[in-house]
């Protein structure tokens, strides 16, 4: 038969372990990741009496953690969205704060440039306009060069944070993996309860590691939990952690990958990871900071590709043919330094306006086939070699290819057609009368030994247009002398001299207002003439003397900023530069909106997980009166239990 003075103790065990853990519960009310703890209560098996089943007290089932699994798993999904987020934002509004700048920004640099270009064609022969124009010029190199160099300090940064993110992955992928394993023993030594204050420890440290990277965690049946990363990767398993590492990426060594650290070459990991630090960390690096370095790169190439070109059609006061005036433009290669063969790769540009502001990797398929990757999007060509070494490849987004043999399949090189020309534009031309500022070639018509026209007609000629420097300067001047029978009998146009035999047609009645000539072997020369000429009429087109106040050129100089050069001819110099800084302020205030948005649904998340779980001290503090008053009914029950016993003694004594 149950004993009123067991059921009594039963009833005060029950009552002091309701407030010893109603005390836990005010004690941690500020502990990080605690959940609120409650006891759980059930009768003691009953025992049969002749007069029914007789009460044996109350047990304690079980401490329960107060836990919702969808509400905890929403707080990490979320946080790891707004630590991606928040990162994306800090690191994309500094690149922001340097291209949004006008004062250390590229486009009034540019600006100014060609300013003074138009400068020195206003008066091509003053030193001062030559000199300014060489300062300027210097000015947008320095320019160029600082902004690679603040890309650079960027780069460094975030590849810092990411070491540092890797760092506290590993260091709490250990941790929870000892966890794993003290919640397992704990289970097994108390008949599979569960160790809330191991179990809380353990969330904690995942609410830490979702900040850090986007995971999922699934329990065992021994209470262990494993823990993926990005696509499934694996981070813990039981007790056993992974560890994680950050190195050199193989093909292009100057940005950072996450590999699992095996001591050997490691699996690279870095293109499944996402959301947390190291997830915006990543995403700020390809969409904004590659993006940026190729495009800087972009516009420092078309800059000195066409003033280059444009510039060896001139010139300079001394009458030398102008030069470079920057350095010229390179595409960079690379084998990766995991080859296994000698890939001999080289390119070329073939035109600037065609070429995207983005890396490649050429891979080696086998055979005669090779595989270019655009790494901005991933578009890929197929290039045939047909066996032959070296091979050069049809111009690809504004550059061609020479392959050598000798490469193992698998083996890739990197090319980067954009990237380096920030760092590397340089001005070449240091004396300012080395500025090829006049045209090669003038046009004239015929004169007599005191320089007095001598035409008779009312045709006239265009000044010379010069598209390649070949064939100039000329051997002598070329004269061009109107004849109606030029081409035969009623048949005008002018006949040549100066070394080129012939005659070109022209017939004023045909021809209309003018009629264009091009000489292709003469720098491809090309000018026009129009009105109608008298027999015997001639023109004469000879080289530009030294030192003559000639500015063609430095026009053509100074119209190359408003030229659609870049960007498959959509776009000047500045144009592409504006969209650059344009993407770069949309995307950074993109993120900071969308961080913000996220920031208040984590708050509403922890909120929802903190109505469940959280310590309530008001309504601890009525728990605490109620295992009271519990705790000292129990009390009285033994107490009556005493006194019945003290009477039964004392009737026995009798």
């Amino acid at each position: 038969m149950p004993s009123i003075l067991s059921i009594g103790v039963t009833g005060l065990n029950a009552s002091k372990r309701g407030l010893t853990t109603t005390g836990h519960n005010i004690t941690n009310v500020n502990t990080p990741g605690y959940s609120r703890q409650r006891v759980i209560d059930a009768t003691r098996e009953a025992e049969r009496s002749g007069n029914g089943w007789l009460g044996n007290g109350v047990r304690t089932q079980s401490v329960e953690r107060l836990y919702n699994g969808f509400a905890v798993a929403q707080v990490r999904s979320t946080q790891s969205s707004a630590s991606e987020l928040s990162t994306y934002a800090t690191h994309a509004g500094a690149l922001d704060d340097i291209y949004g700048d006008p004062a250390i920004g590229l486009g009034p640099v540019v600006q100014d440039f060609f300013d003074a270009t138009q400068g020195l064609a206003d008066d091509p022969s003053s030193v001062a306009a030559r000199q300014l124009m060489l300062s300027n010029a210097q000015t947008l190199v320095d320019r160029f060069h600082y902004l690679d160099r603040r890309n650079a300090d960027l780069r460094g940064q975030a590849d810092r944070d990411m070491a540092s993110a890797v760092d506290r992955i590993n260091g709490l992928a250990g941790n929870i993996a000892e966890v794993n394993a003290a919640i397992i023993d704990a289970r097994a030594g108390s008949n599979q309860q569960p160790p809330n204050d191991l179990l809380d420890q353990r969330d904690q440290m995942l609410d830490e590691l979702s900040q850090l990277v986007d995971l999922s965690a699934y329990e065992q049946d021994d209470g262990a939990l494993n823990v993926f990363i990005g696509n499934g990767q694996t981070l813990v398993i039981g007790n056993r952690a992974r560890a994680l590492e950050t190195r050199a990426n193989p093909l292009d060594p100057t940005k950072t990958d996450v590999v699992y650290s095996d001591g050997g070459g490691g699996q690279i990991i870095t293109g499944a990871l996402h959301g947390g630090e190291l997830g915006g960390l990543l995403r700020f690096r390809h969409e904004l900071l590659d993006k940026a370095g190729n495009q800087l790169g972009l516009i420092a190439m078309g800059i000195a590709d066409r003033v280059n070109q444009q510039h060896r059609l001139g010139l300079d006061l001394n009458g030398l043919s102008g030069g470079d005036f920057f350095a010229p433009p390179t595409i960079e290669t690379a084998p990766a330094r995991d080859n296994n063969g000698v890939m001999n790769v080289s390119a070329t540009l073939a035109d600037v306006s065609n070429v995207v502001a983005s890396d490649y990797e050429l891979r080696y398929d086998g055979g005669t086939s090779y595989t270019l990757t655009r790494l901005s999007d991933q578009v890929a060509t197929s290039i045939d070699t047909g066996g032959a070494s070296p091979y050069t490849s049809a111009p690809i987004d504004g550059f061609q290819l020479l392959i050598n043999s000798g490469a193992a399949v698998g083996d890739r090189v990197l090319i980067q057609p954009t990237s380096p020309n920030a760092a590397g534009i340089e001005r070449l031309v240091d004396d300012p009368r080395r500025i090829a500022a006049a045209a090669p070639l003038r046009a004239a018509e015929a004169s007599d030994a005191n320089g007095n026209p001598v035409n008779s007609g009312d045709a006239r000629i265009s000044q010379p247009e010069i598209s390649r420097a070949g064939g100039l300067p000329l051997g002598s001047a070329i004269t061009l002398t109107f004849d109606p029978n030029a081409g035969g009998p009623g048949v005008p146009g002018f006949d040549l001299g100066g070394g080129v035999v012939g005659s070109v047609l022209y017939n004023p009645a045909v021809d209309g207002d003018g009629k264009s000539f091009t000489f292709s072997g003469i720098g491809g020369m090309r000018f026009e003439i129009s009105g109608t000429p008298a027999p015997g009429d001639a023109f004469v087109i000879g080289n530009t003397p030294a030192g003559s106040g000639d500015n063609r050129n430095a026009l053509r100089l100074a119209g190359l900023q408003g030229g659609q050069t870049l960007l498959g001819g959509s776009a000047s110099f500045q144009d592409a530069y504006s969209r650059l800084v344009s993407d770069i302020g949309a995307k950074t205030r993109h993120a900071k909106v969308n961080a913000e948005s996220q920031q208040g649904l984590l708050r509403q998340a922890q909120s929802q997980r903190e109505a469940i779980s959280g310590v309530n001290l008001d309504e601890e503090a009525a728990n605490l009166l109620k295992y009271q008053q519990a705790y000292q009914a129990s009390a009285q029950v033994i107490s009556t239990a005493q006194t019945l016993f003290d009477t039964l003694l004392s009737a026995t004594r009798r």
